[in-house]
C-alpha cells in the first residue's frame, strides 16, 4: 500500500515517542488537545491511516473519535474525501461569539450571584499563571489559559451543561485565533479578567455580565475577519511533542 507524505512521518514514531492510546476517549482527547494547543490547523487532513499510526490503534476507533469531534463541529468529514480539521467562515466566526455572549452572561451571572471565595480564588490562581507565562513570553500557551479562565468560570458557575458548552466553544475559537489575523498582536485576550473578579467577588451581578459581554465583544472585534493566515502541518511534530 502506497503511503501519503504524512502517513509516511508518522511511520517513523517509535514506541518511545507514541502517546498513549487505548481507547476512543483516548484519541478523542489527544486530538481535541491538539485543537485547543493549537497543533492541529485548521484545514489540516487527517487522514486515518496516520492517526493509526501515531497512536497505535485500529481504524474503528480513530473512526470513532473523529465522528465525535465531527459532531463537535471541530472536525469536518466529506464522503471520499477524508476528515479535516475546521477552518471556520466568516459567519460561524460571528455565530460562535454570540453563543458566547449568550452562553457566558449566564455563568458569569451565576457566579456573581454566589460571590463564592473559594470561586473567587480559583479565578485569581488561574489570572496569576497567566500573568507570569506572559512575562516569559510565552503568549500562546497564555492565550490557552486564557480560554481556561472563561472554561472555569462557567465550571464554577454549577451548571454542567453550559461549562461544556462553553469548552467546546473555547475550542472552536482556538481555531479561528489560528485562521485570522489580530489587529491587537493577541495582546488583549486577557483584558477584564481581573475586574471580572473583582465585580464577581463583591457581588455586582449586573456590571460583571455587562464586562463579559464586552470582553468576548473586544476579542471578536480584534479579529481581522477579513484576512486569514496561511497554516502549515507536521503530524510529528504535533504527536510527537505531547508523547514527550
Amino acid at each position: 500500500m502506497k503511503l501519503d507524505a504524512t502517513a509516511r512521518m508518522v511511520g517513523r514514531m517509535n514506541e518511545t515517542n507514541r502517546p498513549k492510546v487505548a481507547s476512543v476517549e483516548d484519541a478523542y482527547t489527544h486530538l481535541f488537545r491538539a485543537i485547543v494547543d493549537q497543533r492541529l490547523l485548521p484545514g489540516t487532513k487527517l487522514t486515518e491511516l496516520s492517526l493509526m499510526e501515531a497512536f497505535g490503534v485500529g481504524r474503528r476507533t480513530i473512526g470513532a473519535a473523529l465522528q465525535r469531534l465531527a459532531w463537535e463541529r471541530l472536525v469536518v468529514i466529506f464522503a471520499n474525501r477524508g476528515a479535516f480539521v475546521a477552518a471556520p467562515d466568516v459567519d460561524e466566526v460571528r455565530d460562535i461569539f454570540a453563543a458566547r455572549i449568550a452562553i457566558e452572561s449566564g455563568t458569569t451571572e451565576a457566579v456573581a450571584r454566589k460571590a463564592d471565595p473559594r470561586a473567587i480564588a480559583a479565578l485569581e490562581d488561574n489570572l496569576s499563571k497567566e500573568r507570569l507565562l506572559r512575562q516569559q513570553g510565552r503568549v500562546r500557551e497564555a492565550i490557552h489559559l486564557s480560554g481556561g479562565f472563561h472554561l472555569l468560570m462557567a465550571e464554577l458557575s454549577g451548571n454542567h451543561i453550559l461549562a461544556e458548552q462553553v469548552r467546546l466553544l473555547v475550542a472552536r475559537t482556538s481555531l479561528v485565533i489560528n485562521l485570522f489575523d489580530n489587529r491587537t498582536g493577541l495582546t488583549g485576550w486577557h483584558d477584564h479578567h481581573d475586574d471580572l473578579i473583582k465585580l464577581c467577588a463583591t457581588g455586582q451581578v449586573t456590571q460583571a455580565v455587562a464586562m463579559m459581554r464586552c470582553h468576548i465583544e473586544e476579542l471578536e472585534n480584534s479579529l481581522a475577519l477579513d484576512s486569514r493566515r496561511p497554516v502549515s502541518f507536521d503530524m510529528v511534530g504535533v504527536f510527537g511533542a505531547e508523547a514527550n
